[in-house]
């Protein structure tokens, strides 16, 4: 009978499981619009739902970079009109001074993961100065790396093989004393 009830406890719980992960029925669409105001700059995200604003949705905003997304500040929720207001910081680099900036709803209980991007010129632009290329450093390789790092690499490096002549000649010398023993007697 145990054994019964085990099974019906297992049913019910997959059948649970399967239909709360389609509950996120409801999908939500996000505006994004970009403005400038004083000396801050503005996002902002609409979101809207069969056409009527969402209110109290959680809206994650986030930047494109190299690996992975950069998320820029909490989440904040819409409001009453369905818009979540970001202030977006000045000083991300950027090499053109461009940002592929996204707004993301994730992990709700009714709405589905929603993403969208958009592109700003809100960047500040980064210049590599490369004046120094030719100088020794401890990054530099082989023929730009400093000269103490260089004699110091060729002393262990003559050390090690010092030893290892030293051993192998001790090893013959070892061999003639053990022959000239041999002689003796």
């Amino acid at each position: 009978m145990k054994k019964y009830n085990y099974f019906l406890v297992t049913s019910l719980m997959i059948l649970f499981a399967i239909t709360t992960s389609f509950a996120q029925d409801k999908v939500a669409k996000i505006a994004l619009t970009f403005e400038k105001v004083d000396s801050l700059n503005v996002c902002k995200a609409f979101v809207t739902s069969e056409g009527q604003p969402v209110i109290e949705l959680p809206v994650k905003l986030s930047v494109k970079r190299l690996f992975a997304n950069l998320p820029i500040g909490d989440p904040i929720a819409t409001d009453s009109t369905g818009v979540a207001t970001f202030e977006f910081p000045n000083d991300i680099p950027s090499p053109d001074g461009k940002l592929t900036i996204f707004a993301s709803i994730v992990e709700d209980e009714n709405y589905m993961d929603t993403e969208t991007s958009g592109v700003v010129n809100w960047g500040t632009i980064v210049i590599s100065d490369n004046s120094n290329i030719d100088e020794r450093s401890f990054s530099a390789g082989r023929d730009r790396a400093p000269i103490y790092f260089i004699a110091i690499s060729l002393l262990i490096i003559g050390l090690i093989w010092g030893t290892l002549i030293y051993a192998v000649l001790q090893v013959f010398k070892i061999k003639r004393l053990g022959k000239l023993e041999e002689i003796k007697e």
